[in-house]
């Protein structure tokens, strides 16, 4: 665990001061503490300390402004907020499932025989079951229709890593619907 470096007697805006990052003299057990307080499952704390580490290089990346007087106060609120985004974005994605299956589960138009309905109820429930970086290529490449340079581009990564997810994430969704028909 990093906790902050400070000189005797210095305390922690001093360490700000002293040009110590803010994601290098992280707490992550204060982290946790606050993101399970706040209501995040335990099985995804250490994602959501993650994303407190990015949200602090990113406040590290900006231009030098007004200086932080308290770090452990400020990584204590991103913690606090990235607990509240993670409940909004499970409310949008309760909503979402909600209209779905409220639109599927009534009676399907003649257009949409049920074996297409079971089919793409297994597509989404695969595509659950990816890792996030194979489900956001895969998406972005079939239901965006986005070309592997553009997602490369949007990724900021190498088009032979959109290439490899993009393989791995077809390759575990044909395994799936293999075992549907099984």
């Amino acid at each position: 665990m990093v906790r902050w470096r400070t000189a005797v007697g210095s305390g922690e805006a001093h360490a700000r001061a002293s040009g110590v990052p803010l994601a290098e003299g992280m707490d992550a057990g204060r982290v946790r503490a606050v993101l399970a307080l706040g209501g995040v499952p335990w099985d995804e704390l250490e994602d959501g300390v993650q994303q407190v580490r990015l949200k602090l290089l990113e406040q590290d990346a900006k231009p030098a402004g007004k200086p932080i007087r308290e770090p452990g106060a400020f990584v204590s609120v991103v913690a606090s907020r990235v607990a509240i985004d993670w409940h909004r974005a499970r409310s949008r994605d309760a909503g979402l499932r909600e209209r779905l299956a409220a639109r599927w589960g009534a009676t399907p138009p003649p257009e949409h025989p049920q074996e297409h309905r079971d089919l793409a109820l297994t597509v989404a429930a695969g595509l659950d079951e990816l890792p996030p970086g194979q489900r956001q290529v895969l998406v972005l490449r079939y239901y965006a229709d986005l070309p592997v340079r553009k997602i490369a581009e949007l990724l900021d990564v190498p088009e032979g890593t959109v290439k490899s997810r993009l393989h791995a994430a077809v390759s575990a969704l044909r395994t799936r619907l293999g075992e549907r028909e099984s």
